[in-house]
């Protein structure tokens, strides 16, 4: 049996991949690089402004959810693949 502490062997730690995905490291930067900016830009602001700010937010969410679901619904339209392209739309699946 090798000398498990010989220096001349090299350590690989075992990493379950199938429990762990690090596909969605980047997303994490991209949080960190818009969001909190974003977060901070908005808490001073006045409250019109702030307000304004939400109604956007909240505008947007509602858009993505009318056509994520008409994407769902209507998988030949040009919405369907834009979202797919953009990795946020339903998953397609191959008939």
């Amino acid at each position: 049996m090798k000398d498990l502490h010989a220096p001349s062997q090299e350590i690989h730690p075992h990493i379950p991949t199938d429990i762990v995905s690090f596909g969605g490291a980047e997303l994490i930067w991209i949080d960190a690089i818009l969001l909190v900016p974003a977060i901070f830009g908005v808490m001073f602001l006045s409250n019109v402004l702030r307000a304004l700010a939400l109604a956007l937010m909240l505008t947007l969410v509602v858009t993505y959810f009318v056509l994520y679901s008409w994407a769902r619904v209507h998988r030949d339209t040009a919405i369907a693949h834009l979202l797919h392209r953009l990795h946020i739309g339903p998953p397609r699946t191959t008939a």
